[in-house]
């Protein structure tokens, strides 16, 4: 009987010992304060965020407001534009009484520095009999509302004492044709050591647009803006 041979298995490699743990570290302590502290700059900063929100909406309403306000004085212009040209004798004579009333208020009780201002109205009223008189009533009323313009101008000017309280130039509803009265410089804002933006020939052309004080805002025939008092200006 012959033997099997038989060969042993080779024995298992030995595994390698398993890592120990990693060593377990303790959260560290949560400061009070500094949590306090987070929460309350995320706070401010959300808060920071709906200001700005609402500062944005404040503003795009009020370019609204404004928008509205321009085409509603523009559409009251337009309309009183229409009514002139449409002018009867009756109307027109009616107008310039009323201009008239208005301004021998107006010489009664603003202050002395407007009188130059309330000439020019002067002016423009006499400059409306001439096409009264040629039954263009439509042109007598422009002239009549230029008048009262500037009667308006002069009641809500702040007297001369009190000027440093103006806080900005006023509009006028339309621009009216002016001239300068003499030799004169054109500044770039209501004062008298304000920058020089032209000099001005007597009779030199103007168109008023704005007044503040006793300064009124033109421009000349070149397209220049800057400021002279109403001494130095007189009815084109």
């Amino acid at each position: 009987m012959i033997a099997a041979c038989a060969t042993a298995p080779p024995p298992e490699p030995a595994q390698p010992p398993a890592p120990p743990p990693p060593p377990v570290v303790a959260p560290a302590p949560v400061c009070p304060a500094c949590v306090d502290r987070s929460d309350e700059l995320a706070r401010l900063r959300q808060e920071l965020a709906n200001r700005e929100a609402e500062l944005k909406d404040l503003r795009s309403s009020q370019r609204e407001q404004v928008k509205a306000v321009q085409e509603s004085s523009r559409e009251v212009t337009r309309a009183k534009a229409r009514m002139r040209r449409l002018a009867t004798q009756a109307d027109a004579a009616s107008y310039i009484a009323e201009v008239e009333v208005a301004l021998g208020a107006a010489r009664a009780a603003t202050h002395a520095a407007q009188v130059p201002l309330l000439s020019l109205a002067q002016g423009f009223l006499d400059a409306a009999q001439a096409p009264f008189a040629q039954a263009d009533y439509g042109s007598a009323m422009d002239r009549a509302a230029q008048a009262e313009q500037l009667v308006a101008a002069a009641v809500d000017a702040t007297p001369a004492a009190s000027r440093s309280r103006v806080t900005g130039e006023v509009l006028l509803q339309t621009s009216i044709a002016l001239k300068a009265s003499a030799d004169s410089t054109l500044r770039r804002e209501p004062q008298p050591r304000a920058p020089v933006v032209a000099a001005l020939r007597k009779d030199t052309a103007l168109v008023a647009h704005a007044y503040k004080g006793a300064w009124m805002r033109v421009e000349t025939e070149d397209g220049k803006f800057g400021w002279l008092p109403q001494t130095q200006l007189a009815v084109r």
